[in-house]
């Protein structure tokens, strides 16, 4: 093995030139730990979803008043084949709904920037729909019978709560 002399002599050469340079050490500040951590969950949580409270916040913005008014985002969960987007519905509702999937996931992954590839329906019961009472007017004879039936009675405050009563019962303002 021979020894190399031109070797030996640049490395003694590098040696000196770093013994009499000195190097000014530049300071960075250090980054905030959530550019760090959302650097790291960016990917996961781009295939996790968009989060149920993001949607249900921006959901008439994304699908529209009219489907907003009888559906409602549940939650995102993943599968093997991608994302599923769960949302609730009146049963009747659900042919509309399937009809306007593939219309209802192209907004949510526009609007979110996620990947759902599914959509499934959990079905409700429909809303209880409140009956309309309309209330027929007293006659002018029921009226001067109400008069004259509480006339006899002196005061004031249940001469006033029976004419109440007896008006909700006379017009039909009665729960059936």
């Amino acid at each position: 093995m021979s020894i190399d002399w031109d070797e030996l002599e640049r490395e003694r050469a590098a040696e000196e030139r770093l013994a009499t340079a000195h190097a000014v050490p530049v300071y960075r500040p250090a980054k905030p730990m959530g550019f760090a951590l959302q650097k790291a969950l960016r990917p996961i949580l781009k295939d996790a979803g968009p989060a149920p409270e993001t949607l249900k916040s921006r959901w008439p913005e994304i699908v529209g008043l009219r489907l907003a008014a009888i559906t409602e985002p549940v939650r995102v969960s993943r599968t093997k084949g991608g994302s599923v987007l769960h949302l609730r519905a009146p049963s009747a509702a659900a042919p509309i709904i399937q009809h306007s999937k593939e219309h209802i996931l192209e907004r949510v992954n526009i609007a979110s920037g996620s990947k759902i590839t599914s959509l499934k329906i959990i079905q409700t019961a429909p809303p209880k729909q409140l009956s309309l009472v309309i209330a027929r007017p007293l006659t002018p004879e029921q009226r001067a019978a109400l008069v004259r039936e509480l006339a006899p009675v002196k005061d004031k405050d249940v001469r006033m709560a029976l004419s109440g009563l007896a008006e909700a019962v006379l017009t039909g303002l009665r729960k059936r």
